[in-house]
């Protein structure tokens, strides 16, 4: 029996384990996080797979694939931390994937600095320290206001901006574990760009891209900010800035080595130009494909494994119709980390028109911290529409309807 093995297949990576069998073949999935990680937010990440395998190494992740090596036809990432590891196995298995090259730069974003600069792809200014002792000379020499990130992980976790000077002095606060909880080695210290922050989601067959759909995202006001999911909503061709991010877009995905399969570009525009952000040859993450199935008959899942099966997908080279406009909206904790004493207003948020999906990350009595990463968002919301600006309308009387009750006076959970 043919076999398709996906690397991480958690959260949204589910639905390649659907997708996988529902096309007839063997389900392999293997995983490369910790026990430790597997346990505290998948702990029935096993559900589903024919086979599941795990291994922390590259050789090691070899050495169990062998047994059904003769019978593998392709390799996906059903996870954004693993999408350099599936192009290596797929380049060592002799099966369809990206440029292997370059798969570490699609996945760390020193190399991805690099290799973008040597292209001539416009970024900010940078500079790479492995040590939280050298980020102030580096922000000195990057100009403020600057952003430090972790050079690999996901969900903006990690990211300070540096307003000024003054922030130097609150390093301490950095997070020097990644989003899967691997330690942090690198840091990025840049230039912090000011501008519209737009998301790209692509797919590829032989060098060929199309661009599915870009999302915005947007914030309450001009601030400079280091966490960039408030109202973030699907725009359309008619965007002003659509025409020069698909430019650029097409040109970044030659440059990183994108031949087949879905990528995700963040970009930001401002009156210098289009900058990149950031490049991964993978799905997004979020509501976009769910979206996506819900509101279009585009399934990201099946197109992925065309593509690595060496089958060009239907859709591709036709306009990808959705019979709705769609976003989300994430209602953060801005200020002191406290004790939940209730969501207000959750039942009237729940029923506004156009929700689709409810995401409530925390209860009464929880602790929640300051928001600063997708893994900590209290509450969330999918909203589709008539029109872009019917969802943007929607999303902001959607905010005037619910309030975090939060004790910022109670001790956190090391007091307990």
């Amino acid at each position: 029996m043919s076999s398709i093995v996906v690397l991480n297949p958690v959260k949204f990576g589910l639905h390649y384990k659907r997708a996988v069998q529902a096309r007839g073949h063997r389900l392999i999935s293997l995983y490369s996080f910790s026990e430790e990680l597997l346990e505290e937010r998948w702990p029935r990440h096993a559900d589903g797979d024919d086979v599941s395998l795990y291994s922390r190494d590259f050789d090691g992740m070899l050495n169990e694939l062998e047994p059904y090596r003769d019978d593998i036809r392709a390799v996906l990432s059903g996870s954004d931390a693993s999408v350099d590891l599936a192009d290596r196995l797929a380049h060592t298995l002799r099966l369809p994937g990206n440029c292997v090259e370059l798969a570490h730069a699609r996945n760390h974003k020193d190399a991805m600095r690099r290799v973008a600069g040597q292209a001539g792809l416009r970024i900010p200014r940078y500079r790479l320290v492995t040590s939280i002792a050298d980020i102030p000379a580096a922000a000195h020499e990057v100009g403020f206001p600057a952003i430090v990130k972790h050079t690999y992980g996901g969900g903006s976790h990690g990211a300070v901006l540096l307003a000024d000077d003054a922030a130097l002095a609150g390093l301490d606060r950095l997070v020097k574990f990644d989003h899967f909880r691997e330690p942090v080695r690198k840091w990025l210290v840049e230039q912090y760009i000011r501008g519209r922050e737009i998301a790209v989601n692509t797919m590829s067959y032989d060098g060929q891209h199309q661009i599915i759909d870009m999302w915005f995202y947007s914030q309450p006001d001009d601030s400079d900010y280091d966490f960039p999911y408030w109202n973030n909503v699907q725009i359309n061709r008619e965007d002003p800035d659509w025409d020069r991010v698909a430019a650029f877009t097409h040109e970044v995905l030659d440059v990183f080595g994108v031949r087949i399969g879905p990528g995700h570009t963040e970009v930001k525009c401002n009156a210098d130009g289009v900058y990149l952000i950031e490049v991964a040859a993978r799905l997004a993450g979020g509501p976009v494909t769910e979206m996506w199935l819900a509101h279009s008959d585009f399934n990201p899942y099946y197109a992925d494994i065309d593509c690595r099966t060496a089958r060009r997908p239907e859709a591709l080279g036709q306009h990808i119709a959705f019979d709705a406009a769609f976003g989300a909206i994430a209602v953060r904790n801005e200020g002191a980390p406290g004790v939940l004493r209730e969501i207000k207003g959750l039942d009237a948020f729940s029923a506004g028109p156009g929700v689709e999906k409810v995401l409530v990350a925390y209860a009464p009595g929880d602790w929640v911290p300051t928001t600063d990463s997708t893994t900590n968002i209290p509450l969330g919301a999918w909203v589709s529409g008539d029109t872009v600006a019917q969802v943007r309308e929607r999303m902001h009387r959607l905010r005037d309807l619910v309030q975090l009750d939060i004790d910022r006076e109670a001790g956190g959970p090391s007091d307990a």
